[in-house]
């Protein structure tokens, strides 16, 4: 009888010490659903907490799935924590009702409001880590659940035995004992527990995996199945983290421009990453425009066809307005729509200064009656022109449905649309650069081109000089 005690504990400190779990003087937050599990792994943690100075507090949502079973669960959470003279966090959620509005299945959702209880409890107290009850028979179920809904490598890497989630630390002290070895401690210990009667129930995908799938494949193909799955995804996270160790030296080289809503990648650069790296740096990059989106296989493959086509343009939604584009030398992520696109207009007059908010510049206009164009001309963000031809106040603005332009050495205008493509300004400029007009007449594209009726030529007596610098 001692000796299975002393194996469970011995165990559980193995997992403690081997994944650094905890430290002495730990305080942590310990969720306690009044399952065998959990009652388990809280006994396990108040064995230990003289020796490593633990300063446990339980943590218990009441779901309101079962009716009376729930609340049942409750008061003994309560009576436990009592008993123990232990302090205890309790809460009721409508998970049902937050499921539906969420429109979440109900295992999601539950999932979901534990994690935000646990957040609010332990901002509320000052605590950085939470012990769950997870163990061995969970992690086989979480593989093999992640299988059969489709998953890459981090889907095979299951529950990580310490993990981060919004500056939490989620500890999992049972990982590597099987629930048998649980049931055992708990027996030999004469812990009472709650049985929760909608484990057996097979409409939950998870339950009839457990009831189901797993003792088949026991019985017909590996007796060891447990361990086999548990085993992978120890392994598979292994492999992860020296990946990850890749990606972290990749990213900065595939990197061209950062801004707002905008990430642009250096396409070749990409391409001569390694193939298994090029998936998880583009996932990286959808994550860094977007914490809540995801880049799934589908999206991922599309994309993958596009850049073996060696396509010139391509463009696929991802989510939440997020958007990968081919366009030419760049990939390109961008979190703003076109249609949200803020238009924006400015009026300047001779001799004065505006300031262009929306893309953090100055813009200034001057008269000459000499020629110091020569000079000026070598710089892009100053254009010169033929001040006779002007009429003021002229119009800053970015581009209209519909505008036109007569770039220098043409005598004839052209769609702007046209223009920007034969000039290969990318898209995410199109809409942003800004337009000075003169009687409706698009003068000059900033930083791109002048329009031929506007230059300067040797008839020209009086010069226009704008110049612009960064606010």
């Amino acid at each position: 009888m001692e000796k299975k005690m002393d194996k469970a504990l011995e165990a559980f400190l193995r997992t403690v010490k081997r994944h650094n779990m905890l430290r002495k003087g730990d305080s942590l937050l310990v969720a306690v659903s009044g399952g065998p599990d959990s009652v388990g792994l809280f006994d396990l943690l108040y064995q230990i907490r003289v020796d490593w100075h633990l300063d446990l507090h339980i943590v218990h949502m009441n779901h309101c799935l079962r009716g009376e079973a729930s609340d049942q669960d409750q008061i003994f959470a309560e009576k436990f924590a009592k008993d123990l003279k232990v302090p205890i966090s309790v809460k009721k959620v409508e998970v049902a009702d937050y499921a539906r509005d969420q429109r979440l299945s109900l295992e999601e959702a539950a999932r979901e409001c534990r994690l935000q209880f646990f957040k609010e409890e332990a901002e509320r107290l000052g605590i950085r880590k939470v012990a769950l009850g997870h163990h061995k028979d969970d992690q086989a179920e979480t593989v093999l659940f992640r299988i059969l809904r489709g998953t890459g490598l981090r889907g095979l890497g299951a529950m990580k035995p310490v993990s981060d989630w919004q500056g939490l630390s989620m500890i999992r002290p049972l990982i590597e004992l099987e629930k048998n070895d649980i049931l055992e401690y708990v027996k030999e210990r004469k812990l009472a527990y709650c049985i929760d009667a909608s484990n057996q129930e097979t409409r939950f995908m998870r339950n009839r995996i457990r009831h189901r799938l797993i003792p088949e494949l026991e019985r017909y193909y590996n007796p060891k199945i447990k361990n086999a799955l548990a085993n992978l995804a120890e392994t598979v996270t292994l492999d992860l983290a020296y990946l990850d160790e890749a990606i972290q030296k990749s990213y900065p080289k595939v990197i061209r421009k950062r801004k707002d809503s905008l990430l642009i990648l250096k396409k070749k650069k990409f391409l001569q990453q390694p193939e298994a790296l090029r998936f998880r740096l583009l996932q990286k990059a959808v994550k860094e425009m977007d914490p809540e989106s995801e880049l799934d296989y589908f999206h991922w493959d599309e994309f993958r066809k596009a850049l073996v086509q060696d396509l010139k343009t391509y463009k696929i939604h991802v989510a939440n307005e997020l958007s990968i584009a081919i366009e030419r030398k760049e990939i390109i992520l961008k979190k703003q729509s076109e249609d949200q696109i803020q238009n924006f207009e400015y009026t300047l007059r001779l001799g004065d200064r505006v300031k262009i908010k929306e893309l953090g510049l100055e813009f200034t206009a001057e008269a000459f009656d000499e020629r110091v164009y020569k000079v000026d001309r070598k710089d892009r963000t100053c254009g010169i022109f033929d001040l006779e031809r002007q009429t003021f106040p002229i119009t800053i603005r970015n581009r209209r449905e519909g505008d036109v332009f007569q770039p220098l050495g043409l005598h004839y205008d052209k769609k702007l649309k046209d223009f920007f493509i034969s000039r290969k300004i990318p898209s995410y400029d199109k809409s942003n650069l800004p337009l000075f007009v003169s009687r409706g007449d698009i003068f000059w594209v900033y930083g791109v081109e002048i329009s031929d009726r506007f230059k300067v030529t040797h008839r020209t007596r009086r010069f226009l000089r704008i110049s612009s610098r960064p606010l």
